[in-house]
């Protein structure tokens, strides 16, 4: 009788025991989640639901679509810095290396492929340039000089035009860095350059 009653106090103790590593490890694996489950009324919160709310605020590759004005006023932007590229290279090939068109038409590749990055940003195609090589320099420097002149000016219109509905940041930055450079340096250089001659 007295083994009988030591072999069910054994089995008792491998129960006691079994169920405790059961509970043990459930309590391990439920410490990983961040949200355990909770039951509040009818509401229940899982590690999956919480899971799944995470994920959906996740940032995803989303292209956003430009209305087609702001679509417009990057196609009028590129092809201004196209064709004020291409003035400047016809004004060096007929005159020579000669400052401010040998500094500012490099200045206006870089300012093309700005802008060009913001056609690629949006899905939008990039325009080609049809303007290099088609443009003739005027007979003198100086009358090279004022042409510049009026065409920074008109510029300057441009992008305060553009600044009455373009909303995007990174597009209203572009284009208001653009116009600084004109204004800040473009324009003064070929105004100095039409006193000088």
């Amino acid at each position: 009788m007295n083994n009988l009653h030591h072999n069910q106090r054994q089995h008792k103790h491998r129960r006691h025991r079994q169920t405790t590593l059961e509970t043990g490890n459930h309590r391990r694996r439920r410490r990983g989640c961040r949200f355990p489950g909770v039951v509040l009324g009818t509401m229940v919160l899982t590690c999956s639901s919480a899971f799944a709310e995470t994920a959906s605020q996740q940032p995803s590759n989303v292209v956003y679509q430009l209305n087609p004005e702001t679509q417009a006023a990057l196609v009028e932007a590129i092809e201004d810095e196209y064709k004020a590229r291409a003035f400047y290279e016809a004004v060096i090939n007929k005159f020579g290396s000669v400052r401010p068109f040998s500094n500012i038409v490099h200045a206006e590749a870089r300012h093309a492929q700005r802008l060009a990055a913001l056609f690629m940003k949006y899905g939008v195609p990039v325009p080609a340039d049809t303007f290099t090589g088609t443009i003739e320099a005027p007979d003198s420097l100086k009358a090279a000089c004022q042409i510049s002149i009026d065409g920074e000016i008109e510029n300057l219109k441009m992008y305060d035009r553009f600044s009455s509905f373009v909303q995007e940041p990174d597009i209203v930055a572009a284009f208001s860095q653009l116009r600084n450079a004109s204004a800040n340096r473009h324009l003064p250089a070929f105004e100095r350059c039409y006193r000088r001659l």
